[in-house]
C-alpha cells in the first residue's frame, strides 16, 4: 500500500497534465455537438468536461506552487520532474478553453467578471510556480516558459472577452460601441455597399435562391438578430437593420434561413465565433500561435540532459496538441462563412479570388446538414397516470412506491419531477409541423389576429372554443392542459371511427406532436411561455383529479374514461366529428397558440435554449419579429387580447365562478 501511495505522489503531476490536456481535447470535438443535441446524457458529460477541466488545471497549478514535500521537507516534485514547472504555462492555455465552447449555459457569460478574476490570480500564480522553479537547472527552459506563457494569457483574455461579448445584459452596449468605433452609421454611408447588400436582400423575395443566398442573407441580418436577443425591439434599432430584418422573404427559405441565423447566434453566445471576428481578435490569434511556434523551436534547440523520456513525452504532447487545435480552430475559422463573405466583399484580391470558390462548395454541400437538434420536446398526460410506453419508467415508478410502502409514508401519487424526468422524450419536427408554423405567422402579418371564438372559422371544435375561452383567457396553463386533454380524446377517436385513418395520418402525429409540446413546455419550461407563478398545482389540479387511489390498477380506457368525465365536469367536453376538417382545426388552434406563446416570450429564454439543441418556439419567436409580429415587433399578433379586454358573458363568468370554486376546493384539499 505505501509502494502504491509513493507511486502516486511522484507520478500524481504527470496524470494532471494529460488528464487537463484530454478535457481540453474532448470539449473541442463535442462542444459544438450540443447545438444539435438533445440527449441528457451526451449534455451531462459535456458539463462534467466542462466544470472538471477548469477545476484539474486549477489544482495542478495548486499543486506546482507547493514544492516541498509536508512530511519531509525535500524538493521531491523537482527531483523526479524537472520539467513539471514548465507545464505551468500550458496550464494557462487550458484554462483558456476552446473555440467550441467557452459558456455551457447563458448564465456563464453573466459571471465574465469572475472569469477577469480568475485570469489575474491564475496567471499570477502561473507566473510565480514558473518564477520560482528557475535556477542553474532550468534556466535554460525560461525562455520558452515566456513565450508559452504569452500564449496561454491571450487565450485566457479571449474566453475572457468571448463571455463579456456573450453576456445578453451588457450585448446592448457591446454592440453600440462597435459601430462608434466602425463609424456604421447608415446615415453616413456612400450608399453603394448598401444598395448591393440590399439587391442581395431581395433576393430571396422569389423561390429557387440557392444555399449561399440564404447564408448571405443570414450574414446581413445578423447584427439584427443580435439586437433581438438582447432584448431590443424593431423600433429601437437602426433603420438598415430594421429594415433587412422585415425585408419580404419567400416561405420555402424560411426554415433555412432561421437555421442559419440561429445557428450564428449559438456561436457568439456560446463559442469565441464574436472575438475572433474582430481585428484584434485575429491579431491577438496570430500572436499567440507566433509564441507557441517560438516556444517549440527554443524548447527543440535546448539540451534535454537530465531530463526522464516520460517529461519529454508529456511535453512534446503538450506541444503537439496544442498545435493540432489550433490548426484545426484556424480551419473552422477559414470555413466560416463570415470568412467567405469577407472574401466574397475583396473579389479584387489574388487569394479572394482562389479561395471563395472553395468555401462556396464547402458551405453549398453544408445545406442539407441540420443547424439544430430539429426536435420537439414530448410530455403526455397519460405518462403521468402510468399508461406511458416505457418499461423503465413503470419499473421506477413501481419501485417509488413500494419504497413509499415500506417507510410507511402515504402512497400517493407518481412525484410530478419523476414523471417529468423519465417521461419527457423528443421527437423529430416533421415538415406539417413546419409549415403549419410558417403559414400561421405569414396570415397574422397579412390579415391580422384572427380571433378563436369564431364560429364559421372553427365550426367543428368551435362549440368546445367557446367554453374553453373565458378560462384560457384568464389562465394559458390551464387552458393548455384542458385542451391537451381535449386533443388526446379526440385522436385516440379515430381508432375506432369508421373514417379512414390512414388518409390523415400525417396530421394526427402533427397535432399529437404539438399537443405533447406544448404541454412539454408548461411542465419543463414554463418560463417560455406567457403563464406566471408555479405550474404545479395547475397540473396536479387536473392529473390527481384524473389518478385516483387506484390508479396504477387501472387500464388505459379507464383513465381516458376519467378524463372525459373531467372535461365534462367542468362544463368544456364537446367532441366533435372525426374529420380531416376537424384535425386540421385542431392543428391550426394549437400552432396558433404556439405563436401567440412565443410572441409573448422574451428574448433570453431563447437564448438560453440554444445551447440545449434549440427549441420550436424560439424559431417562431424569430419568424414572427421578421414578419413584425409579437412583442418585438411593430405591430402585434395577440391572439387572445380581443378575448382577454372584453366582458365575459353572463354564463360564462357562472361558470367560470365555480371553475375557481372548485380549484379553491382542490386546493384545501391538498393542504
Amino acid at each position: 500500500m505505501q509502494s502504491i501511495k509513493k507511486l502516486w505522489n511522484e507520478w500524481e503531476i504527470q496524470f494532471l497534465v494529460l488528464l487537463s490536456f484530454t478535457l481540453q481535447f474532448f470539449l473541442f470535438f463535442t462542444g459544438s455537438l450540443r447545438r444539435r443535441n438533445t440527449y441528457m446524457l451526451l449534455n451531462f458529460i459535456i458539463w462534467i468536461a466542462y466544470l472538471g477541466a477548469d477545476l484539474v488545471a486549477v489544482y495542478a497549478l495548486g499543486f506546482l506552487s507547493r514544492h516541498e514535500d509536508t512530511t519531509t521537507g525535500s524538493d521531491t516534485l523537482r527531483g523526479v520532474h524537472q520539467l513539471a514547472f514548465f507545464w505551468a504555462p500550458f496550464l494557462l492555455i487550458h484554462l483558456g478553453g476552446q473555440d467550441t465552447i467557452t459558456a455551457f449555459a447563458i448564465e456563464d457569460n453573466y459571471l465574465w467578471l469572475r472569469h477577469l478574476l480568475n485570469l489575474v490570480v491564475q496567471v499570477t500564480l502561473a507566473i510565480y510556480v514558473f518564477w520560482k522553479s528557475i535556477d542553474q537547472y532550468t534556466y535554460q527552459l525560461t525562455a520558452s516558459g515566456i513565450f508559452v506563457s504569452i500564449t496561454g494569457i491571450i487565450k485566457y483574455g479571449e474566453r475572457t472577452m468571448a463571455l463579456m461579448y456573450g453576456n445578453l445584459r451588457d450585448m446592448g452596449s457591446v454592440l453600440q460601441k462597435k459601430k462608434d468605433r466602425s463609424g456604421s452609421n447608415i446615415n453616413e454611408d456612400d450608399g453603394s455597399n448598401i444598395t448591393e447588400n440590399l439587391k442581395e436582400v431581395r433576393r430571396l423575395e422569389q423561390p429557387g435562391v440557392d444555399h449561399l443566398g440564404i447564408v448571405s442573407f443570414a450574414l446581413e441580418s445578423a447584427p439584427g438578430v443580435r439586437e433581438l436577443f438582447a432584448g431590443h425591439t424593431l423600433h429601437q434599432m437602426e433603420y438598415y437593420q430594421r429594415n433587412v430584418l422585415t425585408s419580404t422573404i419567400h416561405k420555402a427559405h424560411m426554415p433555412k434561413l432561421l437555421e442559419v441565423e440561429l445557428a450564428l447566434m449559438y456561436d457568439d453566445l456560446y463559442t469565441k465565433a464574436l472575438v475572433i471576428r474582430t481585428k484584434s481578435g485575429i491579431v491577438l490569434r496570430c500572436l499567440s500561435q507566433i509564441s507557441m511556434v517560438v516556444a517549440f523551436v527554443i524548447f527543440l534547440v535546448s539540451d534535454h540532459h537530465g531530463y526522464s523520456r516520460a517529461d519529454l513525452a508529456i511535453t512534446y504532447v503538450l506541444f503537439s496538441g496544442a498545435f493540432f487545435l489550433e490548426a484545426c480552430a484556424a480551419f473552422m475559422l477559414l470555413m466560416s462563412p463570415w470568412t467567405w463573405s469577407w472574401l466574397k466583399a475583396r473579389k479584387s484580391c489574388g487569394l479572394a479570388h482562389v479561395c471563395t470558390p472553395i468555401l462556396s462548395s464547402s458551405i453549398d454541400r453544408s445545406e442539407g446538414r441540420p443547424l439544430w437538434s430539429n426536435s420537439m420536446g414530448q410530455y403526455n398526460f397519460l405518462s403521468y397516470l402510468g399508461c406511458e410506453k416505457s418499461k423503465l419508467s413503470k419499473l421506477v415508478k413501481r419501485v417509488a412506491r413500494m419504497t413509499t410502502i415500506l417507510v410507511g409514508a402515504n402512497e400517493g401519487k407518481p412525484w410530478l419531477w419523476l414523471s417529468k424526468l423519465l417521461d419527457t422524450e423528443h421527437v423529430k419536427v416533421d415538415r406539417t409541423t413546419m409549415e403549419s408554423v410558417i403559414q400561421t405567422v405569414y396570415e397574422l402579418h397579412e390579415e391580422g389576429p384572427i380571433s378563436l371564438v369564431d364560429a364559421q372559422l372553427w365550426p367543428n371544435i368551435g362549440p368546445f372554443l367557446k367554453d374553453l375561452l373565458p378560462d384560457l383567457g384568464a389562465s394559458l396553463g390551464y387552458g393548455i392542459v384542458c385542451f391537451h386533454i381535449f386533443t388526446e380524446l379526440h385522436l385516440r377517436s379515430y381508432q375506432y371511427e369508421i373514417y379512414p385513418p390512414h388518409h390523415v395520418s400525417h396530421l394526427i402525429t402533427a397535432c399529437r406532436n404539438l399537443s405533447n409540446y406544448m404541454l412539454y413546455l408548461l411542465v419543463t419550461r414554463p418560463e417560455m411561455l406567457p403563464v406566471s407563478g408555479t405550474i404545479g398545482p395547475t397540473l396536479k389540479l387536473f392529473l390527481d383529479s384524473i389518478a385516483k387511489e387506484d390508479w396504477h390498477r387501472q387500464s388505459l380506457s379507464t383513465q381516458l374514461g376519467r378524463a372525459t368525465d373531467l372535461l365534462m365536469n367542468l362544463g368544456i367536453y364537446n367532441q366533435p366529428m372525426a374529420s380531416r376538417a376537424t384535425l386540421q382545426e385542431v392543428m391550426s388552434v394549437w400552432t396558433r397558440l404556439l405563436v401567440y406563446s412565443a410572441g409573448k416570450s422574451r428574448a433570453a429564454v431563447h437564448a438560453a435554449g440554444l445551447s440545449t439543441g434549440g427549441e420550436l418556439i424560439t424559431f417562431a419567436w424569430l419568424l414572427m419579429a421578421h414578419n413584425q409580429l409579437g412583442d418585438v415587433g411593430q405591430r402585434y399578433a395577440f391572439i387572445l387580447e380581443d378575448v382577454v379586454r372584453q366582458p365575459l358573458p353572463v354564463d360564462s363568468r357562472r361558470r367560470l365562478q365555480r371553475l375557481n370554486a372548485f380549484k379553491g376546493t382542490f386546493a384545501l384539499n391538498l393542504a
